[in-house]
């Protein structure tokens, strides 16, 4: 059954919701986090303050809303490309890299560890770290269900840690990067997922 069609007040909530969040994301893009001021992202959308204050409370809560739309679009995308794929491994593989990629060439993850490094205060790097659950918990059990839907000899429990492992990987790439081989890492790690899907005719 289809989700029922959105009234004109819903659609205008969303257009301001995204608008207030987009301009955000680019003043995030360009300055530290606590450089921001909701003050400028309310000019940036020709609204008050206060309508900022009301639609997300406060500014911290405001971080967390735009991490939860960046992680919605990042594991529609996650499962798109995990499914595409024949073979487990393929898919693991397949699964790494792009994440891998994702986290090292993402605008505002880059700016934010950045910021930190150089001393511009903590900012959003919390999200990564004190909160990192929130973005952990959903990777990490949109990973399980993926293997255990496409590939369902999988142990349910196994797959739960592997995804997890994985998760914090990616992670620990946006904070403090390997000096190790991407590529000889990955392949370490589709090794130690393969040993969780007992062999099958043909694989």
């Amino acid at each position: 059954m289809s989700d029922p069609p959105r009234s004109f007040k819903d659609k205008v909530h969303g257009l301001l919701r995204a608008s207030i969040l987009d301009a955000a994301w680019e003043r995030a893009c360009h300055a530290a986090w606590s450089q921001v001021r909701i003050a400028d992202i309310a000019s940036d959308v020709g609204v008050s303050r206060q309508t900022i204050y009301n639609e997300f409370g406060t500014k911290d809560d405001l971080s967390l809303a735009l991490f939860d739309r960046e992680l919605k679009h990042f594991l529609a995308e996650l499962e798109t490309r995990v499914a595409a794929s024949e073979r487990f491994e393929d898919g693991i593989r397949a699964a790494l890299h792009w994440m891998i990629d994702q986290v090292t060439d993402h605008e505002l993850l880059g700016r934010m560890v950045a910021d930190a490094r150089s001393g511009a205060g903590e900012g959003l790097v919390p999200v990564l770290t004190v909160r990192s659950d929130m973005i952990i918990e959903p990777v990490r059990a949109t990973l399980s269900r993926i293997a255990l839907e496409r590939w369902p000899e999988v142990d349910p429990a196994a797959a739960e840690v592997v995804a997890d492992l994985y998760v914090r990987l990616t992670l620990s790439q946006i904070v403090t990067p390997t000096d190790l081989d991407r590529d000889a890492m990955i392949e370490a790690m589709v090794a130690l997922a393969v040993n969780i899907r007992p062999p099958t005719k043909g694989s």
